[in-house]
């Protein structure tokens, strides 16, 4: 009884620690993260990074900058995801092709919201649409 005690107690432990999540200072993310944080968003403090940990390797990290900007970097600190809850994502991190096919058919609306991956980036804009362009920028479809 006593085994098998144990090893329930084992089994209930490991999902703890398989999942060890670390809060971190803005110096502690990779120097990558650092630098896209300073020249796109110079002038907002960190309130919060963290390390997403599994099984004891960060798999990525994610950051919240006062007025509640949501970003997300991968291991190696490139960035996957902003998110400008209360704003407008900085031109100066979207491609071209987005910003001009944005202005040209959405002359009222913003990006408030952009995700990337291997195959292209995930806009949504400020008029709710979410936008589908490839990895040059080039407009896909309205998702």
């Amino acid at each position: 009884k006593l085994f098998l005690l144990m090893f329930v107690a084992g089994l209930a432990i490991m999902p703890m620690q398989a999942n060890d999540d670390k809060s971190i200072t803005r110096e502690e993310l990779p120097q990558r993260a650092q630098m896209f944080l300073t020249r796109h968003f110079e002038f907002a403090d960190v309130l919060y990074a963290k390390a997403e940990r599994d099984m004891g390797v960060v798999t990525s990290y994610d950051v919240v900058l006062d007025g509640n900007v949501k970003v997300e970097f991968n291991r190696s600190g490139e960035w996957t995801s902003v998110d400008c809850e209360r704003g407008q994502v900085p031109d100066s991190l979207l491609p071209q092709g987005v910003v001009d096919y944005v202005t040209q058919k959405f002359a009222k609306a913003y990006v408030v919201e952009i995700e990337r991956d291997r195959m292209g980036y995930e806009v949504k804009l400020s008029n709710d649409l979410d936008l589908d362009f490839d990895k040059n920028g080039k407009f896909l479809r309205v998702d």
